[in-house]
């Protein structure tokens, strides 16, 4: 209703949309996280192209189809995070692993499924204390996707795969191009 009245007050004063995010850490095994991601449908996917060290134990019986999927394998926390701008609210996890490096980002879209994406936020442990100070790398965007997560079973492995959606509202398309130009700095 006062989306035009926030579009003029950012134009005339730059910092009244730069509302801060709310962000709350979660432990989470990677094991939880990858059995979840196929309940989200569509979300949009950004992995970092930052090479991080491989050091820790990898999920056992887990696979990546895809390269671009490697970084949630390594995912130990979650940052849920949530904000308010002129464009409405948004809601994103960031993945992070053992070292405390920002892996990847997933973004909630008006396609997603929302009941699936608090179930999955339900699978980690809240923490009073954040377990790094600070996320050591920010993110620097490797590709920006929409997906729908998949994982099938393979002799005995469990292997996390991604799709295009079949359909995607053209507000989830406005969100999602909206969302990988800021992050891409754009």
């Amino acid at each position: 209703m006062f989306g035009w009245f926030a579009h003029a007050l950012t134009a005339v004063c730059p910092h009244a949309g730069a509302g801060s995010a709310s962000r709350r850490w979660l432990r989470i095994t990677p094991e939880s996280l990858l059995a979840y991601l196929p309940l989200l449908g569509s979300v949009l996917y950004l992995p970092s192209r930052a090479k991080h060290p491989t050091t820790g134990m990898l999920p056992n019986g887990w696979l990546v189809e895809r390269a671009e999927l490697e970084p949630l394998l390594h995912t130990c926390w979650l940052i849920a995070a949530s904000a308010i701008n002129v464009d409405g609210p948004r809601e994103w996890l960031e993945c992070i692993d053992a070292q405390g490096c920002l892996r990847a980002r997933l973004h909630l879209l008006p396609d997603t499924d929302y009941l699936a994406w608090d179930a999955l936020l339900a699978q980690g442990k809240p923490l009073a204390l954040p377990p790094h100070r600070r996320v050591q790398q920010p993110l620097r965007l490797a590709s920006a996707s929409v997906m729908v997560f998949q994982h099938r079973r393979l002799a005995g492995l469990s292997i996390l795969s991604s799709i295009a959606p079949s359909r995607l509202s053209t507000l989830g398309q406005g969100i999602a191009r909206d969302v990988a130009r800021a992050e891409a700095g754009l």
